[in-house]
Order: structure tokens, then C-alpha cells, then sequence
């Protein structure tokens, strides 16, 4: 089975997009991943990413997800982040051109769109960051906004 482009699955686009592929896909979550890029946003002097953007790698990962749980054409909805537990990092960068696979796994989701994403980040095919996300995705987002917003 071919697997989509990120570019399809998540809005991010340009340089804004960290996600370079999926790799894999189950029913509870995805595996993706990126070569750092020392011209990416938020890049250091010496081109590696620093360790508090692990957070957003995991949050395109969920978005991705979201997206090809929705199946084709695919079509990225508005979502939001609404935390991040946990998370920690054995490392305070990730080194320019290393390869880091993102893994998101859903172990929690409620009717009213809330769920909850384990994460894990490795580096080089080693485990060096962990996360729980909390995100929210209404069934119909633009809606559920104009009526808060009245």
C-alpha cells in the first residue's frame, strides 16, 4: 500500500512542514518521519532543532494521523493542541541530519473530539523523547466555532 505525502495529510506547508514521510499506518496511529534541516524554522546556529520542537513534530504526526483516518481525498481540518504532558527529552537538541521517526499512538478518545496521543520521538533508531498530547478535533469545526463565536 502507498502511504500519501505529509503535505496531504497535514496544512503545514513550506519550510512550516517538519513531517518528510509516513511510514507506517495502523488503526490507532502512524509512524513518520524527517531528516533535520539546519534552514528549519527554530534551527540553531549549528543547524540542529532544538528539543522543545519535539512537541510540534508529534503534534503534525497526530494531525496526519487525523487526517488519514478520514480517508481520501484528504482534506486537513482545523484541530487544536490543547496540551502537551510529560514530555521529556534525553537530549537538549536533535543534531542537524539526523533521522527522527515520530510515533503517535491514540490511547484515549471521547465523543466530543477530545483524544489523547502517546508519542515518542527517536533519533537514529534510538528512543530520546516522550510525550502524552491532548488535542481536540469536533466532528465539524468550522461550525462548532461559529456557534461559540455568536
Amino acid at each position: 500500500m502507498s502511504l500519501p505525502d505529509p503535505s496531504t495529510l497535514v496544512p503545514h506547508q513550506g519550510d512550516a512542514l517538519l513531517l518528510e514521510t509516513i511510514d507506517a499506518v495502523r488503526p490507532d496511529g502512524l509512524d513518520a518521519s524527517l531528516h533535520v534541516r539546519s534552514h528549519a524554522p527554530f534551527a540553531r546556529d549549528d543547524g540542529a532543532l532544538p528539543a522543545w520542537m519535539g512537541p510540534e513534530i508529534m503534534a503534525q504526526a497526530v494531525s496526519a494521523f487525523a487526517t488519514w483516518r478520514q480517508g481520501p481525498p484528504y482534506r486537513p481540518k482545523p484541530g487544536l493542541l490543547l496540551g502537551v504532558r510529560r514530555y521529556a527529552s534525553d537530549l537538549d537538541a536533535f543534531e542537524d541530519g539526523a533521522r527522527l521517526t515520530v510515533t503517535v499512538r491514540e490511547s484515549t478518545r471521547d465523543e466530543s473530539g477530545i483524544a489523547v496521543f502517546d508519542s515518542v520521538l527517536s533519533m537514529n533508531g534510538t528512543e530520546v523523547a516522550q510525550g502524552m498530547l491532548t488535542v481536540f478535533q469536533p466532528e465539524h469545526v468550522l461550525e462548532t466555532l461559529a456557534e461559540q463565536l455568536a
